[in-house]
């Protein structure tokens, strides 16, 4: 007993040791867990959160290899703690990061930096170019309602928890190929003012671009969706291109409209898929595609896809 009340002391030490800036706010920390889960700030609550953001803001203004260690730091702590509740709360209050609502003027870069915990950038406005290539982010990332004003730029980024960028509107070029999202990925409803490129992006979990709206090129050949996949309801005002993507479980695009060519040459459907409603108005190709033989409704599913071919301009 006495060597775990050791350990306790000596991991909260630690933990105030690699985040000094909390040192002043122990007082607020029970208070900041209580609004992170009922949402009612006091005044405790908030002087902590604030100096919490102030401190994640200056770390990301120290560069890639300061920022990085102290994330180093805390996942080595993250071990130590194992299955602690108390610890573990107080190792995700400090290691979360919190920039809710904020406008980062200017170029944003943190090009291949480490997220221990959450990252939160909900409803947040970058106005430069938003460099997150590379990032790894640990916990679960929401840029729900985040305005991405020029580009944006998470090719190779990896999610290893869920990636929420629901109604997130992009301005300029898209980049995410290349990346991996090992939880749910959610675009629903996002507005892509210029090209996404999503070549190569790999998806373990479920895919929810439903109602998505691009109005340049959407690029997401060589995808990977392991889990299902809903593009309902999504409208492609430029080239659709998903040739040899491969979709592991239920690929929906009902509802879909493709307004110019719709390319999915080569592409598996291992699961079911859905194409009611969906409108082509330009050329579309599906030579080579391969269906799921043990899925019920594949014979209905390859004549709607012949018709589409036949009738393609």
């Amino acid at each position: 007993m006495a060597s775990l009340f050791r350990l306790v002391a000596d991991a909260r030490a630690e933990l105030l040791q690699v985040n000094p800036w909390a040192r002043p706010h122990q007082a607020g920390f029970a208070a900041a867990q209580r609004a992170a889960r009922y949402g009612a700030a006091g005044p405790e609550a908030s002087a902590f959160m604030a100096a919490r953001r102030e401190a994640t803001l200056a770390r990301l203004g120290e560069g890639s290899a300061s920022w990085n260690g102290w994330a180093g730091a805390m996942a080595r702590l993250r071990g130590r703690i194992g299955a602690d509740g108390a610890l573990l709360a107080l190792w995700r209050l400090l290691a979360d990061v919190d920039l809710v609502d904020e406008i980062f003027e200017g170029e944003f870069n943190v090009a291949g930096i480490i997220f221990p915990a959450a990252a939160r950038f909900a409803g947040s406005a970058f106005c430069g170019d938003a460099w997150f290539s590379e990032a790894h982010f640990h916990g679960p990332a929401s840029f729900r309602d985040a305005s991405f004003r020029a580009d944006a730029f998470f090719d190779r980024a990896h999610f290893a928890g869920d990636a929420d960028f629901g109604a997130a509107t992009l301005h300029g070029t898209a980049e995410f190929r290349d990346m991996r999202c090992e939880g749910t990925a959610c675009f629903v409803e996002a507005e892509f003012s210029g090209d996404a490129w999503f070549r190569g992006a790999r998806f373990d979990g479920v895919t929810q671009f439903r109602g998505v709206r691009h109005a340049g090129e959407a690029g997401f050949g060589d995808c990977r969706f392991a889990g299902a996949a809903d593009f309902g309801e999504a409208e492609f005002a430029g080239n659709a291109g998903f040739e040899a993507t491969r979709f592991g479980q239920m690929a929906s695009f009902a509802g879909a409209r493709f307004e110019r060519g719709a390319w999915f040459s080569n592409a598996a459907f291992e699961g079911r898929s859905n194409f009611e409603r969906a409108r082509f108005r330009g050329r579309r190709q599906f030579e080579g595609i391969s269906l799921a033989a043990q899925v019920s409704p594949v014979a209905q599913q390859i004549a709607a896809l012949e018709r589409l071919q036949l009738g393609r301009r």
